[in-house]
């Protein structure tokens, strides 16, 4: 089974150089990553935290940390990629409708970021959904007036939007088993 080496970044924020409190530990990321691993169990794919870091605080203002592509594109400026996935653990950002950012097949790196939601079940499920995207799966829509449809893909990992699916489907693991990330680290 391939063990995907994980650099952890526990990045507080600050604003105008007031630093806010952390919500993340290295404790809150160990069991966060229990819930990743036992959601990727079925793939065969395990991940594993190489490195844990606590980051200098992000000075951002509040009203641009919104934007998740344009976030996750400034918190991979700070650190030069290497031979692991940065994952960057932030606070929970104000009017950010996702749980997080990721580059699509971890393109230009495997890199992406989780916010905090405080439950370590949610916070597992929100990094497991970010690192699906390094896998190369794209968000599920569902068009829930098809009854069929939204009882098959409801529970789904890759539900677009905050949801707590954990499935996947066989075409997903498939995807997932050949993806770039994998296969760089199956070896």
């Amino acid at each position: 089974m391939p063990s995907i080496l994980l650099t952890i970044y526990i990045t507080p924020f600050a604003e105008k150089g007031i630093k806010e409190a952390e919500k993340w530990s290295y404790g809150a990321a160990k069991e966060a990553l229990n819930v990743v691993n036992a959601i990727w169990l079925k793939t065969s794919v395990g991940f594993a935290i190489k490195d844990c870091v606590i980051d200098k605080p992000l000075d951002m203002a509040k009203s641009a940390r919104n934007n998740d592509r344009g976030l996750l594109d400034v918190l991979t400026f700070r650190h030069r990629p290497d031979e692991t996935v940065h994952v960057y653990l932030v606070n929970p950002i104000e009017n950010l409708s996702a749980g997080g950012g990721s580059y699509p097949d971890s393109d230009p790196e495997p890199a992406c970021f989780i916010q905090w939601y405080g439950a370590v079940d949610a916070n597992g499920r929100a990094w497991a959904h970010e690192l699906g995207h390094l896998m190369s799966l794209d968000h599920v829509e569902i068009d829930y007036a098809n009854e069929k449809q939204a009882a098959a893909l409801g529970g789904n990992l890759m539900t677009k939007g905050l949801s707590m699916g954990r499935d996947l489907t066989d075409k997903q693991i498939g995807k997932v088993k050949g993806s770039k990330l994998v296969k760089r680290f199956d070896g």
